[in-house]
């Protein structure tokens, strides 16, 4: 493996692990997530993900051949994803201390929009460059991600009660 790679894969990894550590202490309490200091940190860390993510699949030290037709498909996923992420965040217009359950446009099908796009990309882009080593290592994102969603999930249902149990019910992911 070159030295490139192991860097963007740490790099990749290390990222996950801030987010998902930020992720327990806010579930904690032990952390505000209104703190512009902190939310700064962790949007960087994110930025820095997703880049090491992008850079890093090409230059998998374990391609593997895959059919020209899944290549593609998996291509148009990541293409979804992106759009998905996109749309989640335009209409939000935000991150982090939104105030209200949104519901309405994209989210009025999908509970998490932005993570389905994540989940998107890293299956899709790991694919679509027969990346096996950071499709291995795009199974530790999944497991962060599922986490993030849950820890989410679970905010939304004490803070909104009844109103986010009936929407969850008749929404997907």
């Amino acid at each position: 493996m070159n030295a490139k790679y192991a860097t963007l894969l740490a790099l990749f990894l290390a990222c996950l692990l801030l987010r998902t550590t930020y992720e327990m202490l806010k579930k904690s309490g032990s952390v505000n997530p209104g703190n512009k200091s902190i939310f700064a940190l962790v949007f960087t860390a994110m930025c820095l993900l997703w880049a090491s993510w992008f850079t890093m699949c090409p230059m998998d030290p374990y391609p593997i051949a895959l059919p020209d037709a899944i290549r593609w498909t998996c291509l148009s996923i990541v293409i979804l994803g992106v759009v998905l992420a996109i749309a989640a965040l335009t209409q939000l217009r935000g991150l982090e201390n939104i105030g209200h359950l949104v519901t309405t446009g994209v989210f009025s099908k999908i509970r998490h929009p932005m993570y389905t796009g994540f989940l998107s990309w890293i299956v899709g882009w790991s694919l679509y460059h027969g990346a096996l080593m950071s499709l291995i290592a795009g199974f530790v994102g999944i497991g962060s991600i599922l986490y993030w969603r849950r820890v989410e999930e679970d905010a939304l249902e004490l803070r909104y009660g009844d109103r986010y149990r009936v929407y969850r019910k008749h929404t997907w992911f």
